[in-house]
């Protein structure tokens, strides 16, 4: 299999990262359908992001195609409490691979780029969040020494 590259997206990628945000949603729907919903992206948001200073979409290309994202954005410091201690951060807020190129490394390379990004602004950790239902996905991050630091419950009423 050739080597993953990884790179920072430009406002050309666009179109690869909304189809990729398609492949996205389209999941989130089938793992919570009563919460998201499929809809349209918009460029707007997205280039904001590629043109921020302190944040990036990591992009994973496998033979000149782009494959996979990442999110990752400089979060700051933890809110400031007495009982909290400061950390700088980072978060993943996004990351999504092409159903044809999971288990082949990609979101591996992927994970391992956002822990470059965060690590080269000596940032202290980086964070995410995934959906309980997503055990793929949980694994993926478990295996790159993710542990779960906060639990976010719901009831319906």
């Amino acid at each position: 299999m050739p080597k993953t590259l990884i790179r920072p997206a430009q406002a050309a990628d666009l179109p690869a990262i909304i189809g990729l945000y398609r492949v996205l949603d389209e999941e989130m729907v089938d793992l919570q359908p009563e919460f998201f919903c499929a809809a349209p992206r918009e460029e707007e948001p997205i280039r904001q992001f590629i043109e921020a200073p302190d944040a990036d979409y990591l992009l994973a290309e496998q033979e000149g195609a782009v494959v996979g994202f990442a999110l990752v954005v400089y979060a700051g410091w933890t809110p400031e409490f007495s009982c909290v201690l400061p950390h700088r951060y980072a978060s993943l807020n996004d990351m999504a691979v092409a159903r044809e190129w999971r288990r082949q490394g990609v979101g591996s390379a992927l994970l391992g780029a956002a822990k470059r990004w965060a690590r080269d602004r000596r940032l202290e950790y980086l964070e995410l969040g995934v959906l309980a239902q997503n055990s793929n996905a949980i694994h993926l991050y478990e295996a790159h020494d993710f542990v779960e630091a906060t639990r976010t419950m719901r009831c319906m009423l």
